[in-house]
């Protein structure tokens, strides 16, 4: 495999030390022909190892991070796969099943799948009997369109 991580050295005449950075190559295309590749800097130039160490430390922090949401999300949408919504159960059944949901996306695209019948009725439910001040109800009374009887 191809390395994509290069260190950027950059040595200025009247200093002693370099500033050293790091950068990832890219290779970006668009589907409409518009094509860029090249390097982009990921971690700025820094003077010092300590100043690099604490950069390299803050976007492993950042990755970390994306890493843990993505685990969020796929367990989100291995989880929303296995309830195969039953357009029989009643309002609070679905709702029921709905409010496991923690990924707001996962959430929409599970109620939006409901026709528009049952899309009244489980909005009807949950906006006259939950509390939508807190946890995913209060997701769904943020994104609810109610002219359209959808997740936003």
């Amino acid at each position: 495999m191809k390395e994509k991580l290069t260190l950027e050295i950059e040595k200025e005449a009247d200093k002693a030390s370099p500033k050293v950075g790091v950068s990832v190559t890219i290779d970006v295309a668009n589907g409409e022909g518009s094509h860029v590749s090249g390097p982009a800097l990921l971690v700025p130039k820094c003077s010092s190892y300590e100043m690099l160490e604490r950069e390299v430390a803050h976007v492993k922090e950042e990755l970390d991070t994306l890493l843990k949401k993505s685990q969020e999300l796929f367990e989100s949408e291995r989880k929303a796969e296995s309830l195969k919504l039953d357009e029989k159960l009643g309002a609070k059944e679905i709702w029921d099943i709905l409010s496991t949901i923690e990924d707001p996306e996962s959430l929409i695209k599970e109620f939006n799948g409901l026709s528009h019948e049952k899309r009244l009725e489980v909005a009807d439910y949950v906006f006259t009997n939950c509390n939508v001040f807190s946890g995913v109800a209060s997701v769904f009374s943020m994104r609810y369109n109610n002219e359209e009887a959808k997740l936003e």
